[in-house]
């Protein structure tokens, strides 16, 4: 049950994402000949005015065609023949709406939390070797840690872990001003009541959140999830993650599947599904906007770029050479999916 539901969530998202391209387009009175969910033979399809609707076999991702991109028609309707700004916005609008639904989602999750942990120390596990004025205070409040920005409450367990070895640099506000506390010797360990190693903090609980508060508790974690490329890319140049630790499709219905299967109640494991729903949607916007030629972000970059060149050459480019690099940048993508979803399946399997 959990996996339809995961491929669900994926078809909702990619016609998320196609839509916002879809809307825009339509917008600028440009021609959308097909607009499609799904990948693979046509299972339902309705002709419009305009555009043929269709629903195809897989269940994970989609396209919107536009009039002078996959085909070649010319003229008013042409996306070549709208001004730069129109075309950005054509290419950037699926992202958009993807980041505006995720963080939609977020904000109701916030919502239904009875309470909202923050990042502020209240106190400390007996025996933590850490406290005072060379150290941690209660009231201090986490703000990086190895240089990396602390938004939730969630992030800094993850980030001490990803940082354990000697030491680790923590900048923490404290009465309104940054305070570096560097090299601190910070490891989990037992404490007196629990035989779990922690690393003995404890936070404040914002129990009577205004709906502000919840807002603003949503756009940290938005702030979270847009920043998660950036730190992988930076966990994969530092060695600190690997290739196995990308997940595919695959891999991510398998994380949502274990995510609503160890749930302890149905809410539990509707909340789990919405909070990863909504960072895979954040995640394929983010990924999107990426300037590599056959995302949309590489179709940004490559219009910026082909204006340039007509502006100071003043000869139109022909567009077939900006289709042609788009192609090839989706070849290349679709072969590094095609790695990581073996890798997947291979991981999976041995489990």
């Amino acid at each position: 049950m959990y996996i339809l539901i995961s491929l669900l969530i994926f078809g909702v998202i990619i016609a998320i994402h196609e839509f916002g391209h879809y809307i825009a387009a339509k917008a600028f009175r440009v021609g959308v000949p097909e607009f499609a969910i799904g990948m693979g033979p046509k299972v339902l399809q309705k002709q419009g005015k305009e555009t043929l609707y269709t629903l195809r076999a897989i269940p994970v991702g989609g396209f919107c065609t536009l009039d002078g991109d996959d085909n070649e028609v010319q003229g008013e309707k042409s996306l070549f023949t709208k001004p730069l700004w129109q075309r950005i916005i054509i290419f950037a609008s699926g992202s958009v709406l993807n980041i505006a639904s995720g963080f939609l989602v977020l904000v109701l999750l916030a919502s239904a939390l009875p309470g909202l942990t923050t990042t502020t120390l209240t106190g400390f596990a007996d025996g933590f070797p850490l406290e005072g004025e060379q150290g941690f205070l209660a009231g201090d409040r986490f703000h990086r840690i190895d240089g990396i920005r602390v938004y939730q409450n969630s992030n800094i367990g993850l980030l001490l872990h990803l940082s354990e070895g000697d030491t680790v640099d923590i900048v923490v506000i404290r009465d309104g001003q940054q305070v570096a506390l560097n090299n601190l010797p910070l490891q989990r360990q037992i404490f007196e009541g629990s035989d779990t190693p922690r690393f003995g903090f404890y936070f404040d609980v914002n129990q009577y959140p205004t709906f502000s508060d919840r807002v603003a508790y949503a756009f940290n974690d938005l702030r979270d999830f847009t920043r998660q490329l950036p730190l992988t890319i930076r966990l994969l140049a530092s060695g600190q993650a690997g290739v196995e630790d990308i997940s595919s499709v695959v891999g991510i219905v398998d994380i949502m599947h274990q995510a609503g299967t160890t749930a302890d109640t149905a809410g539990l494991a509707a909340m789990r599904l919405a909070m990863l729903a909504a960072l895979i949607s954040i995640s394929v916007a983010v990924i999107n906007l990426v300037p590599i030629p056959g995302l949309d972000g590489g179709r940004i970059f490559l219009a910026v770029v082909s204006t340039g060149i007509e502006k100071v050459t003043r000869r139109k480019l022909d567009p077939k050479y900006e289709n042609y690099l788009n192609t090839a940048g989706l070849l290349l993508l679709f072969g590094f999916m095609i790695f990581i979803v073996l890798n997947d399946i291979i991981r999976i399997a041995g489990r």
